[in-house]
């Protein structure tokens, strides 16, 4: 049985967000946040698992590092994660194998506790 994905939907346009009204609180780690524009890209593409990747793999990270980037690449119904210092040194790579998510760049920062989408930092 094969499973069928819808095609090429149309990239999500983050770059209306610039700053953030309110924030979120993660619910399975009470510590970390996320901001209007996430929230928005993730009830849009349908990507809650990316916000779930994000908070249990990836804060730790943000951490250590204080600042970390999540460029999330999706492509031909399959995605990559890549995680950053912010200066071009990998710390995480993950590929998803299935996803109906837009295809498209997304580009996030997290800091200071905050998940964002880049022009709202």
């Amino acid at each position: 049985m094969s499973v069928s994905l819808e095609k090429q939907k149309p990239a999500i346009d983050l770059s209306q967000f610039y700053g953030t009204e309110a924030y979120y609180r993660y619910p399975l780690t009470q510590s970390v946040f996320y901001t209007d524009g996430v929230k928005y890209f993730a009830e849009q593409a349908g990507a809650y698992w990316f916000l779930d990747i994000v908070f249990s793999e990836y804060e730790p990270l943000m951490r250590r590092e204080g600042f970390i980037t999540v460029n999330l690449s999706v492509y031909d119904g399959q995605a990559d994660i890549t995680v950053t210092d912010g200066d071009d040194k990998t710390l995480a790579n993950k590929h998803i194998h299935l996803t109906d998510c837009p295809s498209g760049e997304y580009l996030f920062f997290f800091t200071n506790d905050v998940f964002m989408v880049s022009s709202e930092y």
